[in-house]
C-alpha cells in the first residue's frame, strides 16, 4: 500500500488545479480546462462481480482483490499527469445505491442491480431505519475493512449516491412514471424520504472515512462539503417534471452537504442548465449516449447552460480538443480522451499542457 505522493507525484499540483476548476465554478467564472486520459489498463481490473458469495466465507477476499487492483491500476499510470487524482471505493455495481435501504442485490460480471419492493408509495413508512438493512452493514463493513488497510496512504475514498428520484425508481420500480401524474403529493412525500436516506447513508459513510482519514491533507477531499449524485432516472422526463419533482429534494441534499457533483446523460441534454442552476452545483459528468447528441458536438450551448459548472465530457480524439480550446475555455470542463496505452496517455497529456 503506497502512500498517494508515490501513486501520482504531481498530486498537489493536480489537486489545486481541480480545487481552483470547482471554486471558480461555484461563482459561475470559467476559464478552466483539464484532461484526463483513459488508458485500457484503468478499467482492466475491474472484477468479476458475479464470482464473490458476499457472505463471511469471502468478504474480505473481495476487499483484498480490489484493492490488488486498484493500486495495479494506480502503479501503472503514476506517470500521467492529468486531472486523475489516485482514489479508493467499493465496486458493487449500482444494486447496493438502493438495498442499502432494504431489498437484495442481485449481480452479474460487470455490474448488479436491486428489484423494487415498495410497491405502494406509501409503504416506505413501514420500513425499517436505515442503517438495519443486510446491505448496509455489509457495505459498512467492507468500507471499514478498505479503510483500514489503506489508512497510512492519505489516499481519498470516493462513493456516489442515487438522487433522490433515482433512489424512488429503485425502491418502487417504473410505475413511479404515472406517479407524477396519478400520485403527486404522495411522490413528494417519496422523495422527501429518500433525500433523508440518502443523507443518512452519505453521512455514515463520511464519519468511517473521517476516522481513518485523521489529519488527511487529500484523503477526505471527495466528502469534505462534497456530495456526488446521478440524475439519471431524470434524463428520461421533461424539464418542467424535473423542475417540480426532482429539483426540490436534489437541492435538498446538495444543501446539507454544501456542494453538488452530479451525474447525468446526453439523452437528456435539456437537463443541463436545470441541474447547472441548482445552488451550488460544482461539477456534471455528462455521459454521452449511443444515438444521440454527443456533447462535444454542442460545447457552445453547453458553456451557455452550464454557466460555469464544470462539465466532465469525452471526446474521440485530441484534434477535438485543440481544435476547440479557444471554446472549451469559456466554461470549465474537463476532457476525457479514450487511449490504448500507458503510453499514449503520457503523450497526449503531455501535448495538452503544451496547450
Amino acid at each position: 500500500m503506497k502512500h498517494i505522493t508515490q501513486l501520482k507525484p504531481t498530486i498537489a499540483i493536480t489537486a489545486s488545479e481541480m480545487k481552483k476548476t470547482y471554486s471558480d465554478a461555484l461563482k459561475h467564472k470559467g476559464g478552466n480546462v483539464t484532461f484526463r486520459a483513459l488508458p485500457k489498463s484503468d478499467i482492466t481490473e475491474y472484477l468479476d462481480l458475479s464470482s464473490y458469495k458476499y457472505d463471511e466465507t469471502d468478504l474480505d477476499k473481495y476487499t483484498d482483490d480490489l484493492l490488488l487492483g486498484l493500486f495495479s491500476m494506480m502503479e501503472q499510470r503514476k506517470e500521467v499527469c492529468d486531472n486523475y487524482i489516485p482514489q479508493l471505493n467499493i465496486n458493487l455495481g449500482i444494486g447496493d445505491y438502493a438495498a442499502f435501504v432494504t431489498g437484495e442485490v442481485y449481480f452479474k460480471k460487470d455490474t448488479s442491480w436491486s428489484v423494487p419492493t415498495v410497491h405502494d408509495l406509501r409503504m416506505y413508512k413501514d420500513l425499517a431505519p436505515v442503517g438495519t438493512s443486510k446491505w448496509y452493514r455489509k457495505y459498512m463493513y467492507l468500507l471499514e475493512r478498505v479503510l483500514e488497510r489503506t489508512k497510512d496512504t492519505d489516499i481519498p475514498f470516493a462513493r456516489g449516491f442515487f438522487s433522490p428520484l433515482d433512489l424512488a425508481e429503485a425502491l418502487h420500480g417504473p410505475d413511479i412514471y404515472m406517479d407524477f401524474y396519478d400520485n403527486p403529493d404522495e411522490l413528494h412525500d417519496f422523495l422527501d424520504y429518500c433525500a433523508q436516506a440518502t443523507i443518512k447513508f452519505a453521512e455514515d459513510i463520511y464519519r468511517l472515512i473521517r476516522k481513518y482519514r485523521q489529519n488527511a491533507e487529500y484523503g477526505t477531499m471527495f466528502i469534505d462539503g462534497i456530495i456526488n449524485m446521478s440524475e439519471d432516472i431524470s434524463s428520461m422526463i421533461s424539464p418542467e417534471l424535473y423542475d417540480e419533482f426532482c429539483a426540490p429534494h436534489t437541492q435538498k441534499v446538495i444543501d446539507h452537504f454544501g456542494c453538488g457533483h452530479m451525474h447525468s446523460h446526453s439523452c437528456a441534454i435539456y437537463l443541463v442548465k436545470h441541474i447547472c442552476s441548482l445552488k451550488n452545483v460544482a461539477n456534471l459528468w455528462l455521459a454521452t449516449d449511443p444515438n444521440h447528441p454527443r456533447p462535444f458536438d454542442m460545447l457552445d450551448q453547453l458553456v451557455e447552460d452550464a454557466d460555469g459548472t464544470c462539465l466532465a465530457i469525452d471526446c474521440k480524439s485530441f484534434k477535438e480538443i485543440k481544435d476547440n480550446i479557444d471554446i472549451l475555455r469559456k466554461g470549465n470542463f474537463s476532457i476525457c480522451l479514450p487511449v490504448e496505452t500507458i503510453e499514449e496517455a503520457v503523450y497526449f497529456t503531455e501535448r495538452f499542457n503544451e496547450l
